[in-house]
């Protein structure tokens, strides 16, 4: 019996980081009405996205052990996987403030983190989310008006919400390069449907407004901004992301981000317990069924 019971171990042990795998959740995009793409898993976000690390500047500044900053964030959608329709063709994927010939609608995504330099190496520098939930949150609209403008600061939070989800610091991971007068950095995110207000509308994103899903986020940040380069976030727009305009303290980055939306799972140390926990109702089945000497 004992040398059964060792021989489960790990395989509860397999079973439970089996479970805590997450994995990408299919999903249909939507004009709230009208199908766009169907079997999508990934939301492409255009390569003119910015960035400001609010207060850390100028570039040249050095960083210190656990100080904490401001990040905010503003792109458009400039493609999606999946199978699209002849109306995913209306996407105006370009953020100059205008609405492109042919073009009807566009998707655009915010978000505001609080953050904390956790590790300095070098000129490698490690940061780690800190501060409320209501300070981590991250958006996407929907906009027919198809407005968004990268210099402007505009038009990126001014249409119809269609999700809004709360920035976990668990999986949330951000490091930064310096090399020479530039650098380079990347982001992982993952937000949940956590406080109240959180939603994501099957409208425009059906089969993702369960509880049970979240969203991955993956960025790249360079400094100079280049084509990202902008003082102005998230103007004339929604109240949950304020007005902001970067002075000469702030450090303005272009982000390449693109996000999936994924099965939430619990960390992976509770499903180790859930792995165990089946082992357990394993062996407890057995022993029920071992007969008495």
């Amino acid at each position: 019996m004992k040398k059964s019971f060792r021989k489960l171990i790990p395989v509860a042990a397999a079973l439970g980081f089996a479970f805590a795998a997450s994995s990408a959740q299919a999903f249909t995009l939507k004009d709230g009405t009208n199908v766009l793409a169907t079997d999508s898993t990934t939301l492409d976000w255009n390569t003119t996205g910015s960035g400001v690390a609010i207060g850390v500047g100028p570039f040249s500044s050095p960083l210190t052990l656990g100080q904490t900053f401001q990040f905010l964030y503003q792109s458009n959608l400039s493609s999606i996987d999946g199978n699209t329709t002849a109306l995913f063709s209306g996407l105006d994927f370009n953020a100059n403030g205008t609405k492109g010939a042919g073009s009807t609608f566009e998707f655009t995504i915010v978000a505001k983190l609080s953050e904390k330099v956790t590790s300095l190496s070098g000129n490698t520098a490690e940061f780690s989310l800190t501060g409320p939930a209501s300070d981590n949150k991250v958006a996407i609209y929907y906009d027919s008006a198809a407005n968004a403008s990268t210099t402007g600061g505009t038009g990126f939070d001014d249409g119809q919400l269609i999700a809004l989800l709360t920035i976990i610091p668990g999986n949330t991971q951000s490091t930064f390069t310096i090399a020479g007068a530039g650098g380079q950095g990347s982001t992982k995110l993952t937000a949940l449907q956590l406080e109240a207000g959180d939603f994501i509308d099957p409208n425009y994103l059906d089969g993702v407004s369960s509880l049970l899903f979240g969203i991955n986020f993956e960025s790249n940040l360079n400094y100079p901004a280049g084509n990202s380069d902008t003082s102005n976030f998230h103007i004339g727009g929604s109240s949950l992301f304020p007005n902001y305009v970067a002075g000469g303290s702030d450090i303005v980055f272009k982000v390449d981000g693109s996000n999936t939306f994924t099965n939430a799972v619990p960390e992976p140390g509770t499903m180790m317990l859930l792995g165990m926990g089946i082992l357990g109702l394993v062996g407890a089945q057995r022993r029920r069924r071992t007969p008495k000497a």
